[in-house]
């Protein structure tokens, strides 16, 4: 097993058990966003990237590249209605291999179902209500779509969150879109359904972590954690009510700014996200981090083994049954993404 990491210079291709001194690195693509592998073939791997001075990444001369052997290579497959786009979302879809859904800048949605060969624009949910209406707080305040996921029980359904823009739904695999209820708080990084409970829905912002027991027709605020920016989100798909998060003491901006860097927990949930604790380390603390934990992926084979990847060029490994955090690699380019290749 082998870990494919996506950061700010390019791949990193590392194996967790054997060190972590890179095993290959390559620069095409130069700068990776977001990640998604195929759905029947795990080395076949999409990479989208951005221009964010804040969080030190930058685009190439594409935004999307695929790699059909595990990240050894890569060829250019940008939409062609989207070259001057940035991608921040991807999603495979979970029972259709060569499906994939891209979310970009300026709020759009690409389609492919033949592996990125040719692509389509949703082009209803440039119809959104409120469109007009979403920004972003940075210059030049262009809103995008932040996440992209399909429903763990339904394939046809898909969820979408916008920064900042707040929360929509698909039910029918992208052909129509429907806004979930506006009372979440608009800055959505991540957005997905739990595996176990069809009514609910959790959601990661700039103002912490929002819960849905209705199917998004409303949201709860989830109190109790310590710091509110929230981004990377997971659920388990073998233990009911397990979520994890990460909050960073304050947006992308004061990651560097600060002396304590993003102060960054990760948190766990054993209640469906009712209440959430900080994981400790080995000597049984919790350690604030200067880097922030931007995803974290379940070990396909074990979803008791959760990596994550930390903008300070780390990545942790949790063991849920040890419930513990440790770090399998570090001093790396800052990492916003990660592929598990078999």
């Amino acid at each position: 097993m082998q870990l494919c990491l996506g950061t700010a210079k390019g791949i990193v291709v590392i194996d967790p058990e054997r060190g972590a001194t890179p095993r290959m690195i390559s620069a095409d693509p130069p700068s990776v966003w977001c990640m998604a592998q195929d759905c029947a073939a795990p080395r076949v791997i999409y990479a989208g990237s951005i221009h964010n001075r804040q969080v030190g990444s930058a685009r190439g001369k594409g935004a999307l590249a695929v790699s059909e052997d595990g990240g050894r290579s890569w060829r250019d497959i940008s939409p062609t209605g989207a070259h001057d786009e940035e991608v921040w979302a991807l999603a495979t879809a979970p029972d259709r291999p060569g499906e994939i859904f891209v979310g970009t800048s300026n709020a759009r949605i690409f389609h492919s179902d033949d592996g990125g060969r040719s692509f389509s624009e949703c082009t209803t949910f440039l119809k959104q209500p409120g469109r007009d209406r979403w920004t972003f707080p940075q210059p030049p305040h262009i809103p995008h779509v932040r996440s992209l996921s399909f429903d763990p029980q339904d394939s046809n359904t898909l969820y979408v969150g916008v920064e900042e823009g707040g929360a929509f739904r698909s039910r029918d695999r992208g052909e129509t879109f429907e806004p979930l209820h506006s009372s979440i708080y608009a800055d959505v990084h991540e957005l997905m359904r739990d595996p176990h409970d069809s009514r609910r829905i959790y959601a990661t912002t700039g103002d912490g972590l929002y819960v849905s027991n209705s199917g998004g027709a409303s949201w709860m605020h989830v109190k109790g954690m310590e710091r509110s920016y929230t981004v990377p989100l997971l659920a388990s798909r073998q233990r009911r009510g397990l979520i994890y998060t990460a909050a960073a003491a304050g947006p992308p901006p004061t990651w560097t700014m600060d002396y304590f860097g993003a102060d960054a927990l990760v948190y766990r949930s054993t209640d469906a996200g009712e209440s959430f604790a900080p994981i400790a380390q080995f000597d049984g603390r919790a350690h604030p981090m200067r880097g922030m934990v931007m995803r974290l992926v379940a070990h396909p084979g074990d979803e008791q083994i959760i990596f994550g990847a930390l903008s300070d060029g780390s990545v942790l490994k949790i063991d849920e049954r040890e419930e513990v955090i440790s770090v399998v690699a570090e001093k790396l380019p800052p990492i916003y993404d990660l592929a598990i290749l078999p």
